[in-house]
């Protein structure tokens, strides 16, 4: 359910809630987010979110307008590690962690409302590192560019070979060889420094588990994108 479903009154309050512990930040491509320490609402900024658990790295998302991030550390203390950076520079309204802690101890309703959020958001973190280990690296390659081209918002995507094998935790080499697949089923075209989709609905397709190779791109059947409800604080709190 997207901000704009969810109403403008209920979302007015959240923000008219929250405002006097908020501040917006502008924060550039790269920079980390300090999720121990504040939950983070994008505004026109966007976010890779990855999960750690002892070596092992997965990268479960993307966060943009309508998301919340940060969010699971007050009510799953025992989550994996999450790590959040910027991948397209923005502004973030960003709230303390205790500060929020003791708004939600005050507000039964509050509280509700965000750990509704929190535990969808979870549970899409683990189902996404799950099918993530069991992807070819072409199909996660495939997917990680779906998934981004999705919250971008655009089909032209400013990433590196060495920014996506960072990203998913793979070697360079292996990401060129996937980009070249992917350019082979005609999905995407990849220059220097940037990555063209040709083709979003056999991209996602391409990246699902078990998912054969695409036929021809007119044939592809749609792959959903699961978004997880979000809070809309972004749209009612000033700078």
């Amino acid at each position: 359910m997207n901000c704009e479903a969810r109403g403008g009154v209920q979302r007015d309050e959240l923000a008219e809630r929250l405002a006097p512990i908020a501040r917006r930040v502008s924060l550039r491509a790269g920079a980390e987010l300090q999720l121990g320490d504040m939950v983070y609402f994008p505004v026109d900024g966007v976010a890779t979110i990855v999960l750690e658990r002892e070596d092992a790295r997965f990268q479960v998302g993307f966060a943009g307008r309508g998301d919340v991030i940060g969010l699971h550390g007050l009510f799953t203390a025992t989550f994996p590690t999450l790590r959040a950076e910027v991948f397209r520079q923005g502004s973030f309204i960003c709230v303390g962690i205790k500060p929020l802690a003791q708004m939600m101890a005050s507000d039964e309703k509050l509280k509700e409302r965000l750990a509704v959020y929190a535990l969808k958001a979870t549970a899409h973190f683990l189902d996404e590192a799950a099918e993530t280990v069991a992807l070819t690296l072409e199909r996660r390659v495939a997917r990680w560019i779906a998934r981004c081209q999705a919250v971008v918002g655009s089909g032209f995507i400013s990433v590196t070979h060495h920014e996506l094998s960072r990203a998913l935790g793979v070697r360079r080499s292996g990401v060129t060889v996937a980009l070249h697949v992917l350019e082979g089923e005609r999905l995407i075209r990849s220059k220097r420094g940037r990555i063209e989709v040709l083709d979003p609905v056999g991209l996602m397709a391409f990246g699902q588990t078990g998912a054969e190779s695409p036929p021809h791109p007119g044939a592809r059947s749609a792959g959903a994108t699961p978004r997880a409800e979000a809070a809309c604080l972004a749209q009612g709190v000033s700078p």
